[in-house]
């Protein structure tokens, strides 16, 4: 696709003003301010990164909604604010006041050494940056013409570089940023998209039938399978990081039942985006890139870059956490555990474990190549061993 100048020059902006950002400040060289922020994460600031990491695999909620209308709710909506808020009234508590730095830590404090360990590769694969590599190279492919994995590695140098210099601080800082341009972005997109198609009646008229169902022809068991893969979150990584960094257990809880509902007018955006896509686009569309196309059609110069930097945004946010959370475990919770290691600063192992993860996401990438067929395969295969 080809973008206006303005457009282009606006995306090119927001990268280099996320690398302003992240790199803005140093990290304390103590393993616990590095991944943790000396847990002193505060309630707007953990919420705001709490809910910009949970879309970063926005062009599978764009596949999803456009082939099967407002069952995306049920299946990437519903089964999250179920197990978000039992994790906020029955887990925060706990979990923050364990004074624990990772899952595995705490597993190998409750369980063992070897559980630590165990658990702590289910980690490295579950929090993949993969989906999230792969879909900022599509992006990037997309937009300016770079072959995929150019692609990939020009997103991985403005979405993760900056975690060498600020840890946790340098996410969080960047993911303020996108979770205000990821709701501005989808807000104009409804609003306009709305005034294009007329009303609600006329946009159902547009849609296939199946798309107005709940479970969007598919069978029950499908969307069953989804509602176990949602278990995700009570052992998500990323997560339980954010919890442990929190002021205080008030604060997790408080913040983790404002995400919720976050997360419930976002994913109403982004349902209504992948309608309007169904309804306006052609049915040959191809079904991940329907956002995109649907923001070449019906929005004017300017206002596409800002949807756009929606769309980066919420994939760069989560890129960054992901590639934070498997370094971590790579470097702190199995490295560090070794002899031959044991005398080397825990943050500098990090940040040596940040290019094992790095690698493993190029191979998952390009060996899974939709970023829904990797969500399912590493949530089927690796969340029941966490559980």
């Amino acid at each position: 696709m080809s973008l206006h100048p303005i457009d282009s020059a606006i995306i090119i902006f927001y990268f280099i003003f996320v690398w302003v950002i992240g790199f803005w400040k140093k990290s304390d060289s103590r393993i616990g301010d590095y991944l943790l922020m000396g847990r002193r994460l505060s309630l707007p600031a953990f919420v705001m990164t709490l809910v910009s990491t949970w879309y970063g695999g926005i062009l599978g909620v764009s596949e999803f909604s456009f082939s099967y209308g407002i069952s995306n709710w049920i299946v990437f909506g519903v089964p999250y604010y179920v197990f978000g808020l039992i994790f906020a009234f029955f887990i925060a508590r706990r979990a923050r006041e364990s004074k624990a730095e990772t899952i595995p830590g705490l597993l190998r404090h409750v369980y063992g050494e070897s559980s630590g360990k165990i658990g702590a590769l289910w980690v490295f694969l579950l929090a993949s940056p993969a989906p999230y590599l792969l879909t900022i190279g599509f992006l990037i492919q997309f937009f300016f013409g770079v072959s995929l994995i150019p692609a990939m590695l020009i997103g991985l140098a403005f979405s993760t570089l900056y975690i060498l210099r600020g840890g946790l601080a340098s996410v969080v800082r960047t993911d303020i940023l996108q979770f205000v341009l990821m709701y501005l972005g989808f807000i104009v997109m409804a609003i306009i998209g709305l005034q294009t198609v007329g009303s609600i009646a006329h946009l159902k008229e547009l849609l296939p039938e199946s798309h107005t169902t709940l479970t969007g022809g598919h069978t029950v068991g499908y969307i069953i399978v989804w509602f176990f893969i949602a278990l995700w979150t009570l052992v998500d990584p990323g997560f339980h990081q954010r919890v442990y960094a929190t002021k205080n257990p008030e604060t997790a809880r408080t913040g983790i039942i404002i995400a919720v509902c976050c997360w419930f007018v976002f994913d109403l955006l982004t349902t209504w985006t992948g309608l309007l896509a169904r309804a306006l686009l052609p049915s040959t569309t191809i079904p991940g890139q329907a956002f995109l196309d649907l923001s070449a059609k019906i929005l004017p110069v300017g206002i596409q870059g800002l949807f756009l930097l929606g769309i980066f945004a919420t994939v760069m946010s989560t890129l960054d956490s992901t590639t934070l959370v498997t370094a971590q475990t790579m470097g702190f919770d199995l490295m560090a555990r070794m002899k031959r290691f044991s005398l080397i600063d825990p943050v500098k192992l990090t940040k040596v474990g940040m290019g094992f993860s790095l690698l493993l996401a190029f191979i998952l990438a390009i060996y899974f190549p939709s970023v829904v067929n990797l969500w399912y395969t590493l949530g089927t295969i690796i969340l029941p061993g966490l559980l």
